[in-house]
């Protein structure tokens, strides 16, 4: 990953019967679905412990390259 480069971040997981969940008033609590963000970002500079800041359409948060590594995100356009 670099500056420029545009990355998405996966989907979390589906949890099978919606209406089970439903019923014990489950939600997913992380960044991207609290914020309904659509999981784009573009990297905009280094952060600390080899993390990179990331731009997405409903704000900042960091990146690794582990998260690329184990698929939690993808370059999926890379900065010229």
């Amino acid at each position: 990953m670099k500056i420029g480069d545009m990355v998405k971040v996966k989907d979390c997981p589906e949890y099978g019967d919606d209406s089970r969940y439903e019923a014990l008033e489950y939600e997913c609590r992380c960044f991207f679905c609290v914020t309904d963000s659509n999981r784009i970002g573009i990297i905009t500079g280094p952060a600390t412990r080899n993390q990179w800041h990331v731009m997405f359409d409903t704000g900042m948060w960091r990146l690794d390259e582990f998260d690329v590594a184990r698929g939690d995100a993808e370059v999926i356009r890379e900065a010229r």
